[in-house]
């Protein structure tokens, strides 16, 4: 065996850092909605156990939904903001093809 990587090895490192380019570049968007609906459930559970306390229900667990999926929609309109905005400023620090011309 030699040292040097056959065609199908350096074909499929090449799958690999594509691959891996792909996951980091979409990771963000991809927790995105996981963290929307921790938010409600996390507001939910609050809610429903002062309800359960107090015997007001179903007032605080209305009051927690509705705490969660503002607070979550924040957060969710916020990172795709500033994801939004660091992909501009990444396309605009790079050359474009007519800057590359001789």
């Amino acid at each position: 065996m030699t040292g040097s990587p056959t065609q199908d090895e350096q074909k499929g490192g090449r799958r690999t850092r594509a691959l891996n380019s792909l996951y980091k570049e979409f990771a963000p968007f991809l927790t995105l909605g996981v963290q929307l609906a921790v938010a409600v459930i996390v507001f939910y559970v609050i809610g429903s156990w002062v309800d359960g306390q107090y015997g007001t229900s179903p007032a605080f667990t209305l009051v927690g939904i509705m705490l969660g999926t503002v607070g979550g929609l924040i957060k969710f309109f916020k990172t795709v903001n500033d994801l939004n905005k660091k992909e501009e400023s990444q396309k605009s620090s790079q050359p474009s093809k007519e800057d590359r011309q001789p």
